[in-house]
């Protein structure tokens, strides 16, 4: 694999300014998830689009990039194939793979849509007068212009995505971290069978907190509470580390004067029973944002290496200290880097020194939540530790 990050280092690319705000979890989710801490340290300096930028978002949706930015052996066409996706494809043409947009042309607008690329398309690299793009026409015609194919609804399950899926599976549709609110609004399994002690698959069980609208047969997540998130810089909460524990299925609404609701188990992947919480099932998003830069300045930390672990690599999935409140959205490629050592200087009478700070990696965001995001480490030449910076790219 390019160690993307050295050249990244050597490139000082141009970012598409766009100003672009939305969240990936889907509106349920999203509401029984994150809340921002009380005074998160990393916030976005600046979220204003400033008259500059937004021409110089318009000249790059004009004009494509210059060609010294372009990867050393970026090629003249490209056929995309099953399994690849948006940011492999970026690193073929890009020295800076986040440059995505400006090399279609891509005005603010396109960039909060998917953008739909599918196994078979041909992509031509233009080259004029010190400039290039993207096309999917040979010639590119007289203008930096995105040339989607016109596709049905059920063919856009074809188009690639933009990160490996298989990779970051599990994140997309179980609960990750939930807030302290979360856990004391979250419906909760009260009781079982008299037979049972544990909940497994086919089981009933019984549960408070289902609203009374909530559908028959819709499915819910189960799960508990297990060690905090906290900001690394502040030690404030961000959340709670949710261990998931299954499925189960609402077999009929709230009862009684105590609105007991029956739920049936669908799936167990842990031991459920008393006291497990519930939240909906969020629905399948695909994963077909575009990379780019943060619009404004965003700075950071690592807040969680997934998986139990304080240190990780390339193709971790990790728990940054920002989210939607700070700017943050899906399809953000942050950088990665570690706040330089303290040494002593042996030729200046034991002076203590600090060492520059090392940038070591990429990370692409994939889901936004208030006051945390998750991402998915690309390119690493360094393990990841939890307080590392991640920061806008250059």
């Amino acid at each position: 694999m390019r160690d993307l990050t050295k050249e990244h280092q050597a490139a000082s690319g141009r970012r598409l300014h766009a100003s672009i705000h939305r969240f990936l979890a889907c509106p349920l989710l999203s509401a029984a998830a994150f809340t921002a801490a009380a005074a998160l340290p990393a916030l976005a300096a600046d979220l204003t689009v400033s008259p500059a930028q937004q021409a110089e978002a318009q000249r790059s949706a004009r004009h494509g990039i210059p060609v010294a930015d372009l990867a050393a052996n970026a090629p003249s066409q490209y056929t995309v194939r099953a399994g690849d996706t948006l940011w492999g494809i970026s690193g073929r043409f890009l020295r800076q793979p986040w440059r995505w947009p400006e090399l279609w042309g891509m005005n603010r607008q396109q960039i909060r849509n998917p953008h739909l690329i599918y196994p078979g398309q041909i992509l031509y690299l233009i080259q004029r007068d010190g400039r290039a793009w993207l096309s999917t026409v040979p010639g590119g015609g007289d203008t930096v212009r995105l040339s989607p194919q016109m596709r049905s609804g059920a063919a856009d399950s074809a188009a690639i995505l933009s990160i490996p899926a298989a990779e970051i599976e599990p994140f997309l549709i179980r609960p990750l971290v939930v807030d302290q609110d979360t856990l004391d609004t979250s419906a909760r399994i009260v009781a079982v069978s008299e037979s049972r002690v544990i909940l497994g698959r086919d089981d009933t069980g019984y549960a408070r907190g289902i609203p009374a609208d909530a559908p028959q047969d819709s499915d819910w997540q189960a799960y508990r509470p297990l060690t905090p998130v906290r900001d690394p810089v502040t030690q404030a909460v961000l959340g709670y580390e949710a261990e998931y524990e299954g499925n189960v299925r609402l077999a009929r609404g709230a009862q009684g004067p105590d609105a007991v609701s029956t739920m049936q188990v669908t799936q167990a992947r842990q031991e459920m029973g008393v006291g497990t919480l519930l939240m909906p099932q969020p629905a399948r998003e695909a994963l077909r944002y575009v990379p780019h830069a943060p619009d404004a300045q965003l700075d950071g930390r690592v807040a969680k290496v997934y998986g139990g672990v304080e240190f990780g690599g390339a193709r971790q999935v990790v728990v940054l200290n920002l989210g939607s409140q700070a700017g943050v959205e899906p399809g953000h490629v942050l950088a990665l880097s570690r706040t330089g050592e303290t040494v002593t200087d042996k030729t200046d009478s034991n002076r203590a020194i600090r060492l520059p700070d090392e940038r070591y990696g990429l990370a692409f965001v994939f889901r936004v939540f208030p006051g945390v995001s998750y991402a998915l480490v690309t390119d690493a030449s360094n393990v990841i530790a939890v307080g590392d910076r991640a920061t806008s790219p250059r």
